[in-house]
């Protein structure tokens, strides 16, 4: 088995992935086979080390990546996937710590996981309630208490935060009410195992023991509460971690660097390797994206290269956004016919959302296929989130905000005066499911609204014993879901793509052993959105972020918009944004433009406007780091006047 590994391997892959001594960083370049490195290394460890699967700790960024892992790892070692039950991302195996720890920290058995949907409508209740406007405070507050958390010291980044008042008793009343509900948001998952680990010496001794070798992927994009489990859960130096310190793209959401550029400080007796050869890519584009980001200074020096030759990367300027896309969409079509490029492997990525408009109108027109990648998230839909509300309110009967909806989904009648009812009989420490059976049976509500909760008391009881493919399909027949779906429909189709959604979910819940597994699944699962596409396999152009490419590649790839306050975008360009400084912001910009330049494969172009929005540009500070001898310069109006005519 190791044999037909090593044969895959470059000659450095196969030294890191037999390296016998650890800590070990990996700092790993765009294209250089990092995910085969980092898989190769637990295939080793099995069969030429002894170590059991189930003892090795490997984090990934998605649960995708943790789905392809074991998939590769299945073909490389002939064991199921169900050997290697610790690959997961953080949040997934800390919220596996959790439940297992439930008890010691005040909760019960299963936990709910807040959705980001969900955590807003109780903080706003919160600021309500301390007669904040929510119009003005509600994104703050809750862009506030998740950084606050993730930084790993909340009271004190809150005590320095001033954009939000009250912001220290909002913080405390909306724990409160999360733990009341039995219920955790997705940084509450980190800190709440980290506090555990770091405080109980007995536990952190049991999980230290419960694995024997850690590695964590995509280590550049790890924050402090990361970084400080997996120090507190290490031992023995058993650690691999693998990342690019030059696709760091997530400081907005708290990631740091930091950790990545100092892993040679903080783990001294530790060895680094670089993989620098670029497989992916030719050598303009790699050697292009290496000039741009030479000139970040906060970094580990790698040199990336490329053996694969290719043409030089096209820069365009563009009379306007229009233009722009009826540029790219010529280059599309040209691609297709000459090249024999499908469509599917080609990309339009942009800094922000709002310059896809123009694209979409223009491929309309010329009837090219395309897709929005990450436009909306599944989970985020309102007949998943419908299922999922009854699906919780039958395992954890204390979540008052699933149980909310669920009342009067669909309709039964219950409005704001029967609610009042129901919530009189609600006493401290009472959940609203508890207060409603508890009105039921004291006969004070109408006959009709009776009716309905005593078949929805029995509906949940049901639920709870079943499969969860049953328990949706008993959901859907018991209370006419699919009537009620079409009425809320704007039309036809939109009925036919939320029954879509359904059908889905209901695959899922065929592959899921429990209903608690399904909700933990789903839960989880959101960590992905925005991060990866919906997985669709179409014969379309893709339409992305530069956040949404990450870790993606394509034969031909346009990166428009390259202009000075899309990227850099105009808030790093401020003084300060989320709390960093110009330098630090406008650094991650680059590596954003490089994330964006290294996922083409053989043809890149880039684009940009004199005019957007009927506005005067300036081309991006970056075209000027990129140099000239790998590129050649279009402009796309010099024919235009012949066009027209």
């Amino acid at each position: 088995m190791w044999q037909s590994i090593k044969e895959i391997l470059s000659p450095l892959q196969e030294q890191i992935v037999c390296w016998p001594r650890g800590p070990i960083l990996v700092s790993a370049g765009a294209g250089s086979g990092k995910t085969r490195t980092l898989t190769a290394k637990i295939a080793y460890l099995v069969s030429e080390e002894g170590y059991s699967p189930d003892r090795i700790l490997a984090i990934t960024f998605t649960n995708k990546a943790a789905e392809e892992m074991k998939s590769r790892l299945e073909s490389m070692t002939g064991l199921s996937r169900y050997r290697f039950p610790w690959i997961r991302t953080f949040h997934s195996a800390c919220f596996k710590i959790l439940n297992r720890e439930a008890f010691r920290l005040g909760y019960r058995q299963p936990i709910s996981i807040y959705s980001e949907s969900q955590q807003r409508t109780l903080l706003k209740r919160i600021l309500l309630s301390l007669n904040l406007d929510t119009t003005k405070y509600l994104g703050l507050a809750h862009s506030a208490i998740s950084l606050a958390k993730n930084s790993g010291s909340p009271e004190r980044f809150l005590d320095k935060y001033s954009h939000v008042p009250k912001i220290m008793d909002a913080y405390e009343r909306y724990n409160e009410a999360l733990k009341s509900l039995n219920a955790v948001d997705f940084e509450d998952i980190l800190l709440l195992v980290r506090n555990l680990l770091r405080s109980e010496e007995a536990i952190r001794g049991f999980y230290q023991s419960a694995f024997d070798y850690i590695l964590v992927d995509e280590f550049q994009d790890s924050n402090r509460l990361q970084n400080e489990i997996t120090e507190l859960l290490m031992r023995n130096g058993n650690l691999m971690v693998v990342g690019d310190d030059y696709q760091s793209i997530y400081g907005f959401r708290g990631s740091d660097l930091a950790y990545f550029v100092s892993f040679p400080e903080r783990f001294r007796e530790g060895v680094i390797f670089r993989l620098e050869e670029n497989f992916r890519s030719t050598k303009p584009i790699v050697a292009a994206a290496d000039a741009l980001i030479a000139n970040n200074t906060f970094r580990l020096e790698k040199r990336c290269y490329s053996n694969r030759p290719g043409p030089p990367i096209v820069l365009v300027e563009c009379l306007n956004e229009r233009e722009e896309a009826r540029w790219v969409a010529l280059r599309c079509i040209e691609h297709n016919l000459k090249n024999n490029i499908p469509f599917q492997s080609m990309a339009v990525l942009y800094r922000t959302r709002f310059c896809s408009l123009p694209f979409e109108e223009v491929f309309r027109e010329m009837k090219i296929p395309y897709r929005i990648v990450g436009a909306r998230g599944f989970f985020e839909s309102k007949e998943i989130q419908d299922i999922n509300a009854y699906l919780v309110s039958s395992l954890n009967p204390r979540d008052d905000m699933a149980f909310e909806r669920v009342l009067n989904v669909p309709k039964r009648g219950i409005g704001s005066a029967t609610l009042k009812k129901i919530e009189g009989f609600k006493q401290p420490g009472m959940s609203l499911q508890e207060a409603t059976w508890i009105a039921l049976q004291a006969n004070i509500l109408s006959k009709k609204v009776s009716k309905g909760l005593l078949d929805l008391k029995v509906l949940l009881s049901d639920i709870a014993k079943m499969s969860p493919k049953e328990a949706i399909e008993c959901f859907i027949s018991r209370t006419s879901y699919l009537n009620y779906l079409r009425d809320y429909s704007e039309s036809e189709e939109d009925f036919l793509n939320r029954q879509g959604n359904i059908e889905q979910f209901i695959y899922m819940a065929s592959e899921s052993e429990s209903l608690a597994d399904l909700l933990e699944r789903a839960s989880l699962l959101q960590e992905d959105r925005n991060l990866d596409g919906d997985g669709e396999d179409l014969r379309a152009v893709q339409l992305m972020t530069f956040h949404g490419a990450k870790g993606l590649e394509f034969d031909v790839v346009f990166i428009i918009g390259v202009e000075d306050g899309l990227i850099p975008h105009w808030r790093a360009i401020a003084d300060e944004w989320y709390g960093r400084k110009y330098i630090e912001a406008v650094e991650e910009e680059r590596r954003l433009m490089y994330v964006a330049m290294t996922r083409a494969a053989r043809y890149l172009h880039i684009s940009w406007a004199l005019q957007r929005q009927g506005k005067i540009t300036e081309p991006s500070r970056f075209l000027d780091e990129i140099p000239k001898k790998y590129v050649i310069f279009e402009k796309s109006y010099k024919n235009l006047a012949k066009r027209r005519t």
